[in-house]
């Protein structure tokens, strides 16, 4: 692993900081190439992102935070200052939600026709940042004799590389999301991403072996939790996504 790209004097580029920089960035980018086909222009993609950048970090920490309370409760600043690790993706999807719609409204903007134009750009964002989790040496899976070392665990065992799995596995969502078509009401292409990505995310959870918080009833994850509500809410916004809006 190569948590650190370089330390220059007393700054250091952290490659987990880097990686969720370019994955932003490379959203963004996506979203703004996709603007037209939904009655968007590019800028609105770059103006949204902002709010939803500075609300999706604060989410991702606050529910790290919340999930690991136990380890950082002593000191919570310390893992809210770092931008090394520490953050939890559906902490991110919710809190980048919350300043995005803020955002929409304000502008009177359609909401699920706008998460329908970002959708893929979601998709490749993860894709890029499990890479980030790579390298660091976070987010590592359980034994397995075909696996990668993790140096920073010191034991020498071969593991699961649920981070590669989860980025291979994004990417495929970013090609299959980008095919569908704009037609319909709005929230078809956010709903498939949500279910498309609950069902990769709860089963590569089975593989994970790094401390996640508490589990819930039947054993599940925090974020398997969130999987499964995102798995119903993305099929009920499919489903009524797919019907024709007025005047089609």
């Amino acid at each position: 692993m190569h948590p650190e790209i370089v330390r220059i004097g007393g700054f250091t580029l952290y490659s987990y900081g880097l990686l969720l920089a370019l994955s932003m960035a490379a959203g963004v980018w996506l979203s703004a190439r996709r603007a037209a086909r939904f009655g968007f222009v590019p800028d609105d993609m770059f103006d949204a992102a902002m709010p939803a950048v500075v609300s999706g970090l604060v989410g991702a920490k606050l529910l790290f935070l919340a999930t690991n309370w136990g380890e950082y409760s002593a000191d919570p600043w310390a893992i809210l200052a770092s931008l090394r690790g520490g953050f939890v993706y559906y902490g991110s999807l919710l809190g980048g939600a919350i300043g995005t719609i803020a955002w929409l409204l304000r502008k009177k903007y359609p909401v699920l026709r706008f998460g329908d134009a970002i959708a893929p750009g979601l998709a490749l964002g993860q894709a890029i940042g499990r890479l980030g989790c790579f390298l660091n040496g976070c987010c590592y899976g359980g034994p397995v004799s075909w696996g990668i070392v993790f140096p920073s665990l010191g034991d020498g065992i071969p593991r699961h590389p649920v981070q590669l799995y989860e980025s291979a596995g994004t990417l495929l969502l970013v090609l299959g999301l980008g095919r569908m078509g704009s037609r319909g009401r709005g929230g078809r292409v956010l709903g498939a991403y949500l279910v498309g990505y609950g069902v990769l995310r709860y089963f590569l959870e089975l593989l994970r072996a790094d401390p996640r918080g508490p589990v819930f009833f039947s054993g599940l994850t925090v974020s398997q939790a969130f999987s499964l509500a995102g798995v119903l809410i993305g099929s009920i916004m499919f489903l009524r996504g797919a019907g024709k809006a007025a005047g089609e």
